[in-house]
């Protein structure tokens, strides 16, 4: 299926997509770890905009099932807020589109990603969450279907656990 966003075609096969994130044994972020924020990460997902869960359940994602998702401050903000930066996977090819990727190496041989989230994908425009296709390839679940697209996600979600947020 051909979709269309921001500056982006993608060809994505859905059904082979939601196959792989409706199997057992792919865990949800609150299954692969136990710290406060994949917790509140789980649930907080859900709460989002219908407009943001739809979206990725249109792609054929389970929006609690990212390869990979973090707290990137470690810290909850002033707003109640954590931001998380992830990966998600979907069987399916970028068909035209800018490059997000740019890669440097230092003087001490450290590769370097730099991501122009400028060109991310808001699937509701007053909700803080971006989608940005790359071409740069990481993490893939064992067993995920080819091809394979990554999607990074950037996102804040609100705290939603009962208990208060530790550090």
């Amino acid at each position: 299926m051909i979709f269309r966003f921001s500056d982006y075609v993608l060809d994505i096969d859905v059904d082979r997509t939601r196959e792989f994130y409706a199997r057992e044994d792919i865990e949800t972020t609150s299954e692969k770890c136990t710290c406060q924020g994949c917790q509140n990460y789980d649930k907080a997902i859900l709460a989002a905009s219908d407009t943001v869960v739809g979206f990725l359940r249109s792609l054929g994602i389970d929006p609690r099932k990212p390869t990979e998702v973090f707290n990137t401050t470690g810290m909850l903000e002033e707003d109640g807020t954590i931001p998380y930066n992830g990966w998600l996977h979907i069987c399916g090819t970028i068909v035209e589109g800018p490059d997000t990727v740019t890669e440097r190496v230092t003087e001490d041989g450290v590769r370097c990603l730099s991501y122009r989230w400028d060109l991310a994908y808001r699937p509701d425009p007053a909700y803080p969450f971006e989608l940005l296709p790359t071409r740069e390839i990481d993490l893939i679940p064992e067993n995920f279907p080819a091809p394979v697209l990554q999607m990074e996600i950037n996102t804040r979600l609100p705290w939603v656990l009962s208990e208060p947020y530790k550090n």
